[in-house]
């Protein structure tokens, strides 16, 4: 059946397929580009669903995932909608942090090489597991306190909980949903960095484009930063693998276009196991990164010795995606209390509705780029709750396979780019090359202009690399 495409505005789009309808924002030739994949399909699946409120929703960096595709965002009516493990994603509350140095690009620049070898010393990557010796009680605790459990220990502070999305614990996390080999998993893997798009990015502050706010979020030109992407591991990958295997023979799902898409109904039990075990996944997704970041710092005071002044390393936000929260939103001009699911796609709440340490403010939203590429940070604009469930994208979005990438780009020239605009790297993996490569994502300039000309967000800060770890 084709799709008939309805341009509400530049960069806002609507599909409608056999009277279902869904949103695609971004420039039309992003929109272009989409329509020529799978993603698109598994978006208009998605508009099919039961409970469904407002339109499935596609971010500029939609592109082809399990089930649903990554870079969307959608809604389910909170009593009698649905929950799907698909609309999270595998890597439960995979993120990103950004924390400020203290420290201006050019005294840091001299530091970079070395750096990067301590940082890549440090933190394993890659398939490389865990030198921290969790027990089960540990691990238990991770998953029902998250942060919290960090900073007993001293490795967090008030003010990284602070500055962390939901304060870094979600609550309702109960150990008895999660199985015993995601608790395995999970000891093999805290505090690593992982492979595929996740890394670990030096960065100065390029152009802050509202200083006001940006003072607020701790950002000035010329002051270094570090970019930290990592979720929840094995664990998190086990528990969305647990439950998916659980409820595909439900026979609701027998029925469905696509089994990925598989659900449960908000209330049941298995409905109500799965998000307490994704929060158990989310808490430990929080734990992991604030765990880097703590060897961030030490690798920083081992390396810039009195240059670094471990107190100016504040966090300026440590943001989700891969998560399904209970909010309220304007739906078609109605205050509906929905489920929301946002897989590769990050909260973006404007001023009035944030609340906690940014307060009035709006809370940053970090959008990085590819390797090599600039990064973005935004806070949400009053009125996107009616556009994308205050939801923006979380990255650039892939347009190669890595497949295709590793048989068309050559490494060598990859490394001799890099080298050209000044950018250090560390590489686990000779692949890690040319499957991040800039060539396999869409433009990140063209993405951060789609979520600024549809009204989700304003842009606070242009964020360019000096250096990078991959796995």
């Amino acid at each position: 059946m084709s799709i008939k495409i309805i341009h509400e505005s530049e960069y806002s789009h609507l599909l409608e397929r056999d009277d279902y309808l869904a949103r695609v924002i971004g420039t039309k030739s992003l929109l272009d580009q989409a329509m020529k994949t799978e993603a698109v399909n598994q978006l208009m699946n998605m508009s099919e669903m039961p409970g469904i409120m407002g339109y499935a929703t596609a971010l500029p960096d939609i592109h082809q995932g399990y089930g649903f595709p990554i870079g969307s965002v959608i809604a389910f009516d909170a009593e009698n909608g649905i929950i799907s493990p698909g609309g999270v994603g595998y890597d439960i509350n995979c993120g990103v942090a950004l924390m400020n140095t203290g420290v201006d690009v050019k005294t840091f620049k001299k530091y970079t090489g070395q750096l990067l070898e301590e940082l890549f010393q440090a933190i394993p990557v890659g398939m490389s597991r865990s030198r921290n010796k969790l027990t089960k009680s540990d691990m238990d605790r991770i998953a029902t306190e998250g942060i919290q459990w960090l900073y007993q220990r001293d490795i967090a502070t008030e003010d990284d909980i602070n500055r962390t999305d939901y304060n870094g614990t979600m609550f309702g996390a109960e150990t008895q949903n999660i199985s015993e080999k995601a608790f395995s998993r999970g000891m093999n893997f805290f505090g690593t960095l992982g492979s595929g798009n996740h890394f670990l990015e030096i960065q100065y502050a390029e152009k802050v484009f509202n200083r006001s706010v940006g003072e607020e979020f701790g950002i000035h030109e010329g002051m270094v930063y570090v970019m930290l992407h990592t979720g929840s591991r094995g664990f998190g990958h086990q528990v969305a693998t647990d439950y998916m295997q659980e409820i595909r023979g439900l026979d609701h799902n027998r029925k469905l276009k696509d089994l990925q898409l598989s659900y449960m109904e908000i209330g049941s039990k298995v409905g109500d196991r799965y998000i307490s075990a994704m929060n158990g996944a989310a808490n430990y997704a929080f734990a992991n990164r604030q765990f880097i970041l703590y060897l961030v710092r030490q690798s920083l005071k081992k390396v810039l010795g009195n240059e670094f002044v471990e107190e100016d390393s504040e966090l300026v936000y440590n943001i989700s995606h891969n998560m399904a929260t209970f909010e309220e939103h304007t739906i078609h001009g109605r205050n509906r209390k929905v489920l929301v699911h946002r897989k590769g796609a990050t909260r973006a709440l404007p001023p009035d509705d944030t609340r906690g340490f940014y307060a009035g403010v709006g809370h940053p939203v970090l959008v990085p780029g590819s390797m090599g590429t600039s990064s973005y940070v935004l806070r949400g604009k009053k009125g996107n709750s009616e556009i994308s469930f205050s939801t923006s994208c979380h990255g650039a979005g892939r347009i190669m396979g890595r497949k295709s990438a590793n048989d068309s780009l050559n490494p060598e020239d990859i490394r001799e780019e890099m080298d050209r605009i000044g950018v250090q790297m560390k590489i686990g993996s000779p692949n890690a090359i040319t499957e991040e490569a800039p060539e396999s994502y869409k433009s990140i300039d063209e993405v951060y202009d789609s979520i600024i000309g549809s009204g989700i967000a304003e842009g606070i800060s242009r964020m360019k690399p000096i250096g990078v770890i991959k796995g």
